[in-house]
């Protein structure tokens, strides 16, 4: 353990001094600066990619042919969850707002703790007691007099941004959904006409907006608040860092430079947009990972020790540092197998940066807490497996990008599973349910459906079930959690079409580019790199957006399979009007059905029958006619159907 302890002790000064002489190397050369860890990962790259072409390789996809209904279906089933292509947005715009009365004072209390509890963890620009100084002044004076107008914006994005993680029955009068809208169209409101002058209380404010745009499925305005901030921030002149601010005014531009860092990272792996921020550009030292409440005037924050492990905040630049290469690299239309060792090179040295309770293999106990951060590191390993799911790739790489899909998922898997058994700290007086409401966002939301898709798809049905715990816990938190549950019984009820159709082997489904095209998920998602948008008419209205198909496809045809009914009535799709909370306990149902159904097969002997040219010899029928169980008795098929047999088993 000892030594373990002396390797992560020297990494972390080694990255400490590369940084160190990155910076004295910039400032003596005109080159483009180059940052820590860049440097490193950059040579690994340039090694990975000796004997290629420079650049990305993109590579157009062909017209994929009988695929209407799964466009249909995709278009259909992704509402919420991602945008097609197609999609166009369309926003009521909010009217200017004079501020009115002040919040109620229990009402901010609650607000601002379930902030501090959640947003602030993860991303805090605002410097707390500064802010709550300046809120109790507003209180005892009871009006925003005095105030600008940027602070007054600031207030209610706090207070929106509070909202998202709070239940409804801790507020007095409207539901906590409907408070926090309301807080947002007020910050909004305040913040128009948009200022003269740049100032920190404006970026602070758009970053804050912009995360509950976006948690709020609002996600164009998300991103362009996103841009306003980071925008604001350059205007500023955040970076490159100077040593003439006061030590408090310091520290909280650089939080607020990398808050924005961090999320822009995250928001463009993401939805696969360009990155706002250049990482040439951030020749800033990396914040204090000290609370808020020890960062004062007088005190001498910066020269304590620096932490040989990080959590939260600061673990995740460390990780998105990474973000930019795997960005460029995700502009191909496949990943080369060197490079994908490269980075999964460079994923893991990032472990050692995480406490050893954040390691794959620890058996130290592991608090739901820290799922965010280790989310950020395993999203990053599956987009770059997925992209080698398309149909450029071989039957050889697609398996394996699908083998490595799956390793993914399992390790989220083990994650959720040590997070769910770890008691709870006895001082936090927090259930289970709170402790994951505390940390859902539409990230976690997103890395747990793609999951569970991928797992369900390879049959592994207990690792999806701890994953579903998640999601289902989880709940109405988050609108995308709602629409990722509609989106997985949707998967589900197509995964059944295969069980019935005898067409469910590992070997069927990776060749079946229909549910490769469900299970790529919101790989769909982007122009540049989806394929089943080739040939589609995109400028389609809205309304044909929003049709249901009317009769289920069979699977390999174009034609509808009027007599091929789903497992279940489909109460979480969006073709009716019922409840949105049961879609996850539907999934749950299904999955467990699909469990049995595999337990099934797996456990009865072979069924054989005797062939006409040959009565005594006889040949084993193909496991994969079998029907999956169903909800009310079916007529027996027809003997043409039951004598299909497999031609493998023939040979």
């Amino acid at each position: 353990m000892s030594s373990i302890n002396q390797v992560q002790d020297l990494q972390s000064q080694i990255a400490e001094l590369t940084h160190m002489n990155s910076q004295l190397r910039t400032k003596v050369s005109d080159k483009d600066p180059w940052d820590t860890e860049r440097t490193d990962t950059k040579r690994r790259l340039s090694e990975a990619h000796a004997g290629t072409l420079p650049g990305p390789r993109q590579v157009s996809f062909s017209t994929l042919n009988n695929f209407e209904h799964v466009r249909s279906n995709i278009r259909t089933h992704s509402k919420g969850v991602f945008h097609t292509p197609h999609q166009t947005l369309s926003s009521a715009a909010v009217s200017n707002w004079c501020p009115s009365e002040i919040p109620a004072r229990a009402d901010f209390a609650y607000l601002a703790r379930s902030y501090l509890e959640t947003t602030h963890e993860w991303y805090p620009a605002v410097h707390w007691p500064t802010f709550q100084r300046e809120v109790d002044e507003v209180y005892m004076s009871k009006t925003f007099e005095g105030c600008s107008r940027e602070w007054v914006g600031l207030f209610f994005a706090v207070l929106a941004c509070g909202s998202l993680q709070t239940g409804a029955e801790h507020m007095s009068s409207l539901t906590t959904a409907s408070k926090g809208q309301a807080m947002y169209e007020t910050a909004t409101a305040v913040l128009q006409p948009w200022p003269q002058e740049s100032s920190v209380t404006f970026a602070q404010a758009a970053l804050l907006l912009s995360i509950y745009a976006t948690e709020s499925n609002i996600r164009s305005v998300g991103s362009m608040w996103l841009a306003s901030a980071a925008r604001m921030a350059q205007d500023l002149e955040i970076c490159p860092e100077v040593d003439c601010w006061p030590v408090v005014d310091g520290e909280i531009r650089r939080r607020l430079w990398w808050s924005i860092y961090v999320r822009d990272r995250i928001i463009s792996l993401e939805t696969s947009k360009p990155m706002i921020i250049n990482e040439s550009d951030c020749e800033i030292s990396l914040p204090s990972s000290l609370e808020d409440r020890y960062i004062q005037p007088n005190s001498s924050f910066r020269s304590m020790a620096k932490p040989a492990h990080f959590t939260g905040f600061v673990a995740n630049i460390h990780i998105t540092r990474l973000y930019a290469p795997l960005h460029q690299v995700l502009r191909s239309s496949v990943v080369l197998p060197q490079t994908l060792q490269s980075f999964d090179e460079e994923l893991r040295l990032k472990l050692l940066v995480l406490p050893e309770a954040y390691q794959p293999d620890s058996s130290a106990l592991f608090d739901v807490t820290a799922l965010p951060t280790i989310f950020c590191l395993l999203s990053a390993r599956f987009h770059m497996y997925r992209r080698n799911l398309t149909p450029l790739s071989g039957s050889t790489e697609r398996a394996n990008a699908l083998k490595r899909c799956v390793s993914v998922s399992q390790d989220t898997a083990k994650y959720v599973s040590r997070a769910l058994h770890n008691p709870p700290k006895q001082d936090s007086g927090k259930g289970w349910e709170e402790r994951v409401a505390s940390i859902a966002s539409n990230t976690v939301c997103l890395h747990l459906w793609r999951c569970i898709l991928v797992l369900c798809f390879q049959g592994e049905y207990k690792a999806a079930l701890v994953c579903l715990h998640l999601s289902r816990t989880i709940g109405n938190v988050r609108k995308t959690n709602l629409a990722c549950g509609k989106n997985v019984a949707f998967f589900l009820e197509r995964m059944f079409d295969r069980v019935r159709s005898g067409q469910a082997t590992s070997q069927q489904l990776e060749q079946d580019e229909e549910m490769i095209a469900y299970v790529s998920a919101d790989a769909q998602s982007s122009l540049q790199h989806s394929w089943v948008w080739v040939g589609d008419n995109l400028t389609s209205s809205s309304s044909t957006q929003e049709a249901a198909p009317t009769a289920i496809r069979s699977p390999g045809t174009d034609e509808p399979m009027r007599d091929a009914l789903p497992l279940r009535t489909p109460s979480g799709s969006p073709m009716n009007g019922a409840t949105e909370a049961d879609d996850w306990a539907q999934a749950e149902q299904m999955i467990r059905q699909l469990m049995d159904e595999h337990l099934h097969r797996s456990t009865q002997p072979p069924a054989y029958y005797p062939p006409p040219h040959n009565p005594v010899k006889r040949v084993q029928l193909a496991t994969d006619v079998l029907s999956p169980p169903k909800p009310t008795p079916n007529p027996s098929p027809t003997p043409s159907g039951t004598s299909r047999i497999s031609i493998a088993n023939i040979i």
